[in-house]
């Protein structure tokens, strides 16, 4: 009985954390649609959302290690490389949540940094033009990966709202704790941080792609 209660804890908060997010991240645009709705059926709709966040998180966690590796040593980029690579390749939740996990925390505090340093703009306009393009992709596919989130955050909500009435099921959403967040800190981000980058390629005239729903991502496989 305190396991479950515990589970339901945790199902609560992320519910408020990732409601909290989503309405950060409004002022960049409904371009999506509201989200869906779940089915009912608890195994499918773990399964259905599974499938389609582990494809959002790739995109958001490259899109991150491209922006980041571009502002690092040739060090530090050949292990983000190893990162990515990792990225990549995973295939299966379970496996992937761990490596998206320390991704999603790592790149997330150094991209924070470099936003809020004094000096980003300067960084920005020192680096070589392939390294400008790098942060421009890193910075449009981000953006891309948050509306997709946008989008599917509601759907893991209304699966870990319905699972209340049945505490049986408690354990089967119990992925979707460890997802919700990351995918709300994305959006997070998207609001908060991402438009600082944004604002620093306008000023010294890079072009940054155009998001919207009809938008395609850009494949990210080097850093180098």
């Amino acid at each position: 009985m305190n396991q479950s209660r515990r589970q339901l804890a945790i199902a609560a908060a992320v519910t408020l954390l990732t409601g909290t997010a989503q309405a950060q991240f409004g002022n960049l645009g409904g371009l999506l649609g509201g989200g869906g709705k779940a089915s009912g059926d608890v195994d499918t709709d773990v399964k259905t959302f599974l499938g389609k966040s582990i494809n959002i998180e790739k995109t958001l966690n490259a899109a991150a290690l491209a922006i980041v590796a571009a502002y690092a040593s040739e060090a530090d980029r050949a292990k983000l490389q190893g990162s990515l690579d990792e990225i990549n390749k995973a295939t299966d939740p379970k496996e992937a949540d761990a490596k998206f996990q320390a991704v999603s925390e790592s790149t997330s505090a150094e991209m924070k940094k470099l936003a809020a340093s004094s000096d980003l703009s300067a960084q920005t306009q020192g680096l070589s033009a392939a390294k400008q393009k790098q942060v421009a992709v890193g910075v449009g596919n981000f953006l891309w990966g948050a509306l997709q989130a946008k989008d599917l955050v509601p759907t893991g909500q209304a699966v870990m709202k319905g699972v209340g009435g049945n505490p049986m099921n408690i354990t089967k959403v119990i992925p979707l704790k460890d997802a919700l967040p990351r995918l709300a800190n994305a959006m997070s981000l998207a609001a908060d941080t991402i438009p600082q980058f944004v604002k620093v390629m306008q000023g010294a005239n890079i072009k940054v792609a155009e998001v919207s729903s009809s938008s395609k991502e850009e494949k990210i496989e080097s850093l180098n």
